[in-house]
């Protein structure tokens, strides 16, 4: 399968989704948020966005209403799409939901368990690194849900994810030490739940791979 993968921001790659994509024998194109075009959109079998440090509400960055708009046409046409995080927001705005910062201030940074889920495949821990949270269009199922956020959803053809199931140690790491204010996040902690959790869910990472796209896929 052509498989677009929408690289939002340089700190925020496909990491353990892109290898998986890779190993099952896809065809991978990345793209930036910025370079992404129509042409693309249509030539790809699949799409996959990924995260960003901004937000869906940063309207004044032109790349993010241009790849808005472009996901409201891909989405109407019912082609298979992935989102994650900001990947995840996105996708719902452009169906008609929404996606702000959460108003009591809150910001997930590490791995989290997920208190409801409609399928196994969805059932924490994964790490997880928002402070914003996902309103759901009306037409959205919902899939999980975990201390008040949308942790997962789907429309006709496409799925996202608010979690981030592709990332490794050395991202999380990265984000740690790139977006957090001193005092915020234990690095040496951090480090030691993903020394532990990222080898335990090899497994169930992979099924959750396979389950997003073949969602998606429908």
């Amino acid at each position: 399968m052509k498989i677009l993968v929408v690289r939002n921001s340089e700190t925020a790659p496909d990491g353990a989704f892109g290898e998986w994509l890779a190993a099952q024998g896809h065809a991978l194109t990345v793209t930036s948020g910025e370079a992404l075009d129509q042409a693309a959109m249509d030539e790809a079998e699949a799409v996959v966005v990924l995260g960003s440090p901004h937000g869906v509400y940063d309207a004044h960055i032109p790349w993010i209403p241009r790849q808005r708009a472009l996901l409201a046409r891909r989405l109407s046409e019912r082609r298979p799409t992935i989102g994650i995080c900001f990947g995840a927001q996105i996708i719902a705005a452009a169906a008609g939901g929404d996606s702000a910062r959460m108003q009591d201030g809150r910001f997930f940074r590490g791995w989290f368990g997920v208190e409801r889920v409609a399928d196994p495949v969805l059932a924490g821990p994964w790490p997880r690194w928002h402070g914003d949270a996902i309103a759901l269009p009306p037409q959205a199922e919902l899939l999980a849900e975990d201390a008040g956020t949308v942790q997962a959803f789907a429309l006709p053809r496409a799925v996202g994810v608010q979690f981030h199931p592709e990332a490794t140690p050395a991202i999380l790491q990265d984000w740690a030490a790139k977006f957090t204010a001193p005092g915020l996040v234990d690095a040496d902690a951090l480090a030691a739940d993903s020394a532990r959790l990222f080898p335990a869910r090899a497994t169930a990472r992979g099924a959750l791979f396979a389950w997003l796209l073949h969602r998606a896929a429908g």
